[in-house]
């Protein structure tokens, strides 16, 4: 089965969710998750108004739409047609914005220097740590010379850290349960992605996992 298969149905809760109260969405991710305008914020200090930018798992266009006004053209990437649909309907307003479907395993269909910013969030820390690496050495492969990538992932930082993770755990219906969930979270400190940085030869301009920031020189 490959990653689609396993991950379809994913965004169904919260499309059945939003008809149910009435609303967007996007407005439930906002609510459930974490507001994308804010999230956005970690975005735009890198993107200029003709800046060609590629955003990996776009889900529903969650942070998409927020970045799409300020950027040249925004390429929004998933794996899961689902989310894709959604996204585009979600995002229509913008001409500027192009949709395509990846595998989850890398960005063959780009081309090497194709864009000035990457980003992803809520998805990098479902992932094997083995994935990311690989997906770092893509990621230094399709940035332009000079261009920054910002993505997302788990940190043990505080005991609310720990508090976060039971909490999931049991919501999700215990220990064995959460074993058999694609839905984890999988934890890395800023030391593991400096070193995958060192080796890819990327500068990491911040440091802080939760918004990792990297460059190519």
């Amino acid at each position: 089965m490959d990653k689609a298969q396993e991950w379809q149905g994913y965004y169904q809760p919260y499309l059945s969710k939003a008809l149910a109260r009435g609303v967007e969405p996007l407005a439930i991710l906002d609510d459930e998750w974490f507001d994308g305008s804010k999230t956005a914020r970690c975005v735009l200090p890198y993107v200029t108004a003709s800046s060609v930018v590629l955003e990996v798992a776009c889900g529903i266009g969650r942070v998409s739409r927020h970045v799409a006004p300020h950027c040249g053209r925004l390429h929004c990437t998933d794996i899961l047609d689902e989310a894709l649909a959604e996204a585009r309907t979600q995002l229509r307003a913008f001409d500027n914005v192009r949709f395509e479907k990846i595998n989850g395993y890398d960005l063959r269909q780009y081309d090497a220097g194709a864009f000035d910013c990457v980003y992803s969030f809520t998805a990098f820390f479902h992932f094997d740590f083995e994935l990311v690496v690989h997906y770092f050495s893509e990621i230094a492969r399709v940035l332009r010379t000079g261009g920054t990538a910002i993505v997302e992932f788990k940190q043990w930082k505080s005991a609310n850290d720990v508090s976060q993770l039971l909490e999931k755990i049991e919501a999700q219906g215990g220990l064995a349960a959460y074993e058999r969930e694609l839905d984890k979270w999988r934890y890395v400190s800023s030391d593991m992605l400096a070193l995958v940085c060192a080796f890819y030869g990327l500068e990491v301009v911040d440091p802080d996992t939760t918004k990792f920031t990297f460059r190519k020189p």
